[in-house]
């Protein structure tokens, strides 16, 4: 018999574990971070005395995130995937979340749909390998602004209240924000660790193509030398066309999808923050 209880910290180690199997390069620390802004929305299947797979939300105000749907290879087929999912749902739903949005798999896109989901875009991935030169220009803009203008700036751009992740992310990546401020914030984003010596790009919020290329040109010029990879909404095509002039390539991609009322906020969103946080 299956029994869900909420994630605890003495979990993390073995969430982790789950997400090394998939390579998806997840440290501790992004599930610590979870646990910290929603203590009570996070799972954990067990079957007896095992864990046998987890599953993660976070909520901005009436918008919410599904992620990190993972049941171990050996459980797998035996309806715990949708039970963990539909055991998130039933959460979000008491809390009067009014969108969730998640990116799936292309291989569990059935599922998904089957739970309620409707399809949205492309949540294209891609990569920058380490280059053995820079071609960008030699500066880079570390960002002075304050946690708060960056989530002030960011809500006005997408219309979701991002305020407590932002605050968490400068304060554990404070050498990966930057900021273009020419005369006002135009564009920030975060340069994050992963856990597998790679960086992730995101959020990356820009107020239009040319705010992102100045970003972009930035990152590349201070990371060049280590491998990039970063998640992008195909429907911003700026996004993407900006990205693959900065010498990145496409790989598999998921798709994000939606689950209540439809929302729009893609046009200044040039990187996701990852599959599990949106």
């Amino acid at each position: 018999m299956i029994q869900i209880a909420v994630m605890e910290y003495s979990d993390v180690e073995y969430a982790k574990s789950l997400t090394d199997i998939e390579q998806w390069g997840h440290r501790e620390d992004d599930f610590r971070r979870l646990l910290q802004l929603d203590p009570e929305g996070s799972f954990v299947a067990w079957q007896g005395d095992h864990r046998v797979g987890i599953a993660t939300t976070v909520s901005y105000n009436g918008y919410a995130f599904l992620g990190n749907i993972i049941v171990d290879k050996k459980r797998r087929g035996k309806n715990i995937g949708p039970a963990l999912m539909q055991h998130a749902l039933d959460y979000l739903d008491k809390k009067g979340i009014k969108t969730i949005e998640l990116d799936g798999v292309l291989s569990a896109v059935a599922m998904y749909r089957h739970m309620g989901f409707r399809d949205k875009y492309r949540s294209l991935r891609l990569a920058r390998n380490p280059a053995r030169s820079n071609r960008g220009p030699a500066l880079y803009s570390q960002c002075g602004e304050s946690a708060h203008i960056l989530a002030e700036f960011d809500y006005r751009q997408t219309g979701i209240q991002r305020k407590g992740l932002i605050g968490k992310l400068v304060q554990e990546f404070p050498a990966g924000i930057f900021c273009l401020t020419t005369p006002h914030l135009r564009a920030y984003a975060v340069i994050r660790e992963r856990a597998n010596n790679a960086l992730a790009i995101g959020p990356f919020i820009a107020e239009d193509p040319a705010a992102c290329d100045a970003i972009m040109a930035c990152v590349v010029t201070k990371f060049g030398n280590r491998r990039i990879t970063v998640g992008v909404p195909e429907t911003n095509a700026a996004a993407v066309e900006s990205m693959l002039r900065h010498d990145f390539r496409h790989s598999t991609p998921s798709l994000r999808m939606y689950r209540g009322q439809r929302i729009a906020y893609e046009h200044h969103v040039y990187a996701i923050v990852s599959a599990d946080v949106g």
